[in-house]
């Protein structure tokens, strides 16, 4: 008996050893075909090729990390089935489940109650069936981006089929904003990658004071990797239909372009008293077709040049009122439209530029533009200085080659109108009124000769070049003297008879000293020490022309060319038409600083600070005075004697978390100042405030300042950023609104709050703006992310889109 049972339990153990292994008894974790295996209980059959694996159980293979409860492992087939608390990892995606059955070798199987995440996007649904990679199916479906649980922001259907990196299907979607169902769609397509694709995008809904309520649906078009487009249709209830386009395309890594267009027969502008008052009574109240076009191009050319293009145009001259957000120029003058070819070189620039003006100026929204004067072509060349063989002259030379034209006559036919000591002088019109262009009866008069007493000269050509030499001299370290010598020449053709050609040529010589004083605070021990470096800089420049002679024309006025009261920083303005010295082509046709002494004291502040190991330099403080006396008054005949300039002050502070630039300008005469500030506080959460003061005067010399005239506007500014909410707004003060016609005290404002709600996956703009002169606007979007990638919040730059 005891020999039977030593043979039996022999027996027995060769069985158990040779048959059925339980592999806890050996060791707790064990590799088998590649899978490494760990649980609390294991037990293998290597007949069946099973194992069986309880408590804590965990398998990698092939980069997969799989938890359970309960597995069982078909090593034959290459299959394993989980049971309890699965989850299944790698380095994409995450999947959860109470039951899943997996072909760990082709990466498909099926998931039952359980999720599917990948980053932010989770699909979860009674049964998901993976079907590739990236590929599954599930059924009574669940899907979002959110990152919150329960989620802001859901959509349910029946079945979705889902490619993650790529788009998910869903069938009868409904959207959801957590438990609260909102729409359904019968067939829904949401990307899920973060790459360029073509897709609807959310609906954005405007409502303004002429436009009504409008809806408009835009479509992203993905054309290529280095193009695309945006389609959109904008429904408005009293406008009508508008359909708009911007494409995009990049030519290489630093050339780029934007083409912007859209399109409407407006409705609403059809009644509009402006346009109707100058329109006959037989079209009166008809729609008309508006639109306008706008592109910008920038391209660095193989030969290193660069082309560029700036196009702006519009159907209407009120078109830019009624949408400012679309031709960003409400406000201006005109419609600049630019076309230029620019290639530069270590010492020299070479350019052909034209440029073709809209004048918004007309009371007509749909005038003609003859009157307006266009740079059709202009050439440039310049040779920078560059010293004459090894001497230490310095040589430049600039020459401007520019022909003005337009569709209308050559010239101007003005008259005059005086009122006590003001005269004006305006187009010739049926009504003599200056404001003729407010009254539809009165018309522009032309009489087809040419008055050189009162007309004015409008298209030509000039050919304008100045030689200059240098002759630097160092008297001391910090003290410089440079005396400097040009001589211009310019020549003029006009298409005027008897007036044909006309030229001017002067030498101007000047001399200007400096000197540069500073010194270093700070640690001056340590190399990486953040240092200061403070420069006082006090500096005076004499200009005079001895030489000067030029053809007597009408195009220069009917005064005296040394009792012309300009300096170099005077700037152009609606009082010159009327001045002795008339109005020519522009800023470059007047002689300036002809007998003048301008002093100058400039203070910079320049900042050394280590990021890393490099050294990084800003200049964090500026501030220059600097003011001009005229000499040459003292011959002139008259009784205004203003020899002073205005004294500028410039200022430049730009510091972490506070910025200015400020420009004042004082008229000792008048004892008035102009202004031109803006201070700015903010921090590193992005939140601002910030006050801008734009103070203008008409100065005309030896004349009172109208201080009643003036123009006088506060802007305020603010921009708030938290997790939730960001809020940013802007309006526009009018502290001169009681002499004005309207009366508002507010100009015009703007404000955009964006609410972002838990989960990083919506974000909803609220925008409500109302431009000078303009209607009231309201404007509502959702920004879905459905890639998992939250939308940034807007620039503040954003706000001066909106007619600021």
């Amino acid at each position: 008996m005891v020999l039977q049972s030593w043979i039996f339990l022999f027996l027995f153990l060769f069985v158990t050893v040779f048959t059925g292994t339980p592999l806890w008894a050996a060791e707790p974790t064990a590799k088998i075909h590649g899978i490494l295996i760990n649980a609390d209980s294991m037990f293998r059959d290597t007949e069946k090729e099973t194992a069986e694996l309880e408590g804590n159980v965990q398998i990698v293979y092939q980069g997969q990390h799989i938890r359970a409860d309960r597995a069982r492992v078909l090593l034959r087939s290459r299959q394993v089935e989980l049971f309890g608390n699965v989850e299944i990892m790698d380095a994409k995606n995450t999947i959860v489940g109470d039951q899943v059955y997996l072909d760990y070798e082709n990466n498909t199987g099926v998931i039952y109650n359980g999720y599917v995440q990948s980053g932010s996007i989770t699909f979860s649904g009674t049964v998901l069936q993976k079907t590739g990679e990236s590929d599954y199916v599930v059924s009574s479906a669940d899907y979002t981006a959110c990152t919150n649980c329960p989620s802001t922001w859901s959509f349910s259907g029946t079945t979705v089929r889902a490619e993650l990196g790529g788009y998910a299907y869903i069938k009868n979607a409904v959207l959801r904003f957590g438990h609260l169902p909102v729409f359904w769609f019968p067939y829904l397509i949401v990307p899920l990658k973060s790459d360029r694709q073509s897709g609807l995008l959310t609906p954005t809904f405007e409502a303004s004071d002429t436009g009504g309520f409008a809806i408009s649906l835009p479509y992203f078009w993905a054309i290529s990797r280095s193009s695309d487009a945006t389609i959109e249709l904008k429904d408005y209830s009293k406008r009508g239909m508008k359909g708009l386009l911007e494409y995009r395309y990049m030519l290489n890594e630093n050339s780029e372009g934007t083409l912007n267009f859209g399109s409407l027969f407006d409705k609403a502008f059809a009644d509009d008293d402006r346009l109707n008052l100058y329109r006959p009574l037989s079209e009166k109240n008809d729609p008309i077709e508006r639109y306008f076009v706008r592109y910008s191009h920038y391209l660095e050319m193989p030969d290193g040049g660069v082309h560029r293009a700036q196009i702006n145009y519009a159907s209407d001259l009120q078109y830019p009122k009624d949408f400012p957000t679309e031709t960003l120029n409400h406000g201006d003058s005109a419609m600049e439209n630019r076309v230029s070819y620019t290639k530069n070189t270590e010492d020299q620039h070479m350019s052909i530029d034209s440029s073709y003006y809209v004048n918004l100026l007309h009371g007509d929204p749909l005038a003609g533009n003859n009157d307006a004067v266009h740079r059709i072509p202009e050439l440039r060349w310049a040779h920078t200085q560059q010293n004459i063989g090894d001497s230490n002259f310095i040589y430049a030379f600039d020459l401007d080659v520019v022909n003005f034209t337009r569709s209308g006559n050559a010239y101007d036919d003005m008259t005059t109108q005086t009122s006590g000591d003001t005269t004006v002088r305006f187009p010739k019109n049926s009504c003599n009124d200056p404001k003729w262009e407010d009254n539809p009866a009165c018309k522009r008069v032309y009489d087809g000769s040419f008055d050189p007493s009162v007309d004015l000269i409008r298209t030509g050509q000039r050919i304008d070049f100045e030689p200059t030499v240098y002759y630097p001299i160092k008297l001391a370290d910090g003290l410089d003297l440079v005396p400097a010598a040009a001589y211009r020449e310019t020549h003029y053709n006009f298409n005027i008879e008897d007036n044909s050609h006309i030229v001017r040529r002067y030498l101007r010589a000047e001399i200007a000293a400096r000197l540069s004083l500073s010194r270093v605070y700070g640690d001056t021990v340590s190399s990486k020490a953040t240092r200061y470096k403070h420069e006082i800089i006090p500096e005076v420049t004499y200009s005079n022309l001895p030489w000067f002679t030029q053809d007597d024309s009408p195009f220069f006025g009917k005064g005296s060319v040394t009792d012309a009261p300009y300096s170099a920083r005077d700037s152009i303005t609606d009082l010159d038409i009327a001045s002795d010295y008339s109005v020519q082509f522009d800023y470059n046709d007047r002689v300036y600083d002809r007998n003048l002494v301008t002093m100058a004291l400039t203070n910079k502040v320049t900042e050394k600070r280590w990021v890393g190991d490099r050294p990084e330099y800003r200049q964090i403080g500026y501030l220059k005075l600097a003011q001009s006396y005229d000499a040459s008054q003292q011959n002139r005949g008259g009784s205004i004697y203003e020899p002073w300039s205005d004294l500028t002050a410039t200022l430049d502070v730009r510091l972490d978390r506070f910025q200015t630039y400020s420009i004042f300008n004082y008229f000792p005469y008048q004892n008035v100042t102009n202004a031109s500030s803006r201070v700015r506080l903010m921090n590193d959460l992005g939140q601002f405030f910030q006050v801008q003061l734009t103070r203008q005067y008409k100065i005309t010399p030896g004349q009172a300042v109208d201080t009643s005239a003036r123009q006088e506007d506060y802007t305020f500014s603010a921009g708030f950023v938290s997790k939730y909410v960001n809020l940013m707004g802007k309006f526009v003060y009018d502290a001169n609104w009681a002499d004005r016609s309207s009366g508002d005290q507010i100009k015009s404002w703007a404000y955009i709050a964006q609410l972002k709600p838990p989960g990083d996956c919506l974000l909803v703009t609220f925008i409500h703006d109302q431009v000078t002169g303009g209607d009231t606007n309201f404007k509502l979007n959702f920004e879905f992310t459905f890639d998992g990638v939250p939308k940034p919040p807007l620039p503040p730059e954003t706000l001066d889109t909106y007619g600021f």
